[in-house]
């Protein structure tokens, strides 16, 4: 099997408590409805530095966070039935050479060029540019008491229901790191373009594994535009995920791979200017995504995960 094969993994007994029909219950974070949206220097955000402010947005408890149920189905017996352009994301093979992931240059020139040909592979991208990684490594508790001033994100699970781009974002960021001035950049200027992330386990997922929202079963009505600081940008937007509303309870078609090993890798779409119109009805969305707690797993030791945002240029 090729490195960058698109080759699904062969299945393996199930560890959490799933039922007869293959699904794990639990509970994911959505947005309150009208609660107030925390931007840096403004309101309630006005005195908090950087990690603060991602304590409140990132808490379990955070005022603006909505616990639902939900029932998440484990993929593993059909990964190969999970293509992004059907669901919106797909996990492909991808094994790594990296021997370090805590050196950023030996990610940048060794894992970026095996993200690279994987996307090419997968999307058909002709074009692929990695900007941004992070290398999460400890508990959400554990994060959160570790300021993460100046990085990525905290160095632990996200547990809100989330799109990371709004295609705005995509834009500002794509202008920043690839500017349309700089003469290397010019025969990109008029592709079609996407954002994509790459998110690997750094060993076989025991606790808060990650999980995904079909994206058809996403619609406009749920996407809350919010807030997020990244590094060089700064603050752009992002969607929080608000719950169907009464009456469409489990609309959203979660999914995660039970297990999900070091070779498993999920590509999933952010955002994608190929998808801006409406085809046959249906509007096209990035993927939701978000950590989940498992029950029973709470005492395991921190997952350990990579993951790379890209543009792909069509």
């Amino acid at each position: 099997m090729s490195q960058t094969s698109t080759e699904t993994i062969v299945a393996e007994v199930a560890s959490v408590p799933l039922n007869a029909d293959n699904y794990i219950h639990t509970t994911l974070n959505y947005w309150k409805e009208d609660s107030e949206i925390l931007r840096e220097g403004q309101g309630k955000a006005a005195n908090l530095t950087e990690h603060e402010l991602r304590i409140a947005r990132r808490a379990d408890n955070a005022p603006n966070i909505n616990p639902v149920a939900v029932r998440i189905r484990n993929i593993r017996p059909t990964l190969s039935s999970y293509t992004i352009p059907i669901q919106g994301f797909q996990v492909c093979y991808l094994s790594s050479q990296m021997r370090n992931w805590h050196k950023d240059e030996e990610l940048k020139s060794v894992y970026f060029d095996e993200v690279s040909k994987l996307l090419k592979n997968v999307t058909g991208a002709v074009h692929v540019h990695s900007y941004e990684h992070h290398v999460r490594q400890k508990t959400l508790a554990e994060a959160l008491a570790t300021s993460s001033e100046s990085k990525v994100d905290i160095n632990g699970p996200v547990r809100r229901v989330h799109i990371d781009e709004t295609p705005r974002s995509a834009r500002t960021e794509r202008n920043y790191y690839l500017p349309w001035t700089k003469p290397s950049n010019s025969h990109l200027h008029d592709r079609p373009f996407g954002i994509y992330n790459i998110w690997k386990p750094l060993k076989t997922i025991k606790r808060d594994p990650l999980c995904f929202c079909d994206a058809r079963s996403l619609k406009s009505e749920d996407l809350q535009p919010g807030a997020v600081t990244v590094p060089n940008v700064g603050e752009i937007e992002n969607f929080s995920i608000k719950a169907p509303r009464r009456g469409e309870e489990g609309r959203h078609e979660w999914c995660f791979v039970d297990q999900q090993g070091e070779t498993e890798a999920v590509v999933f779409k952010i955002f994608d200017s190929r998808d801006e119109n409406v085809e046959g009805g249906l509007e096209k969305h990035g993927v939701a995504h978000t950590s989940f707690v498992v029950e029973g797993t709470e005492g395991v030791e921190a997952r350990e995960s990579v993951e790379v945002r890209s543009f792909c240029f069509f």
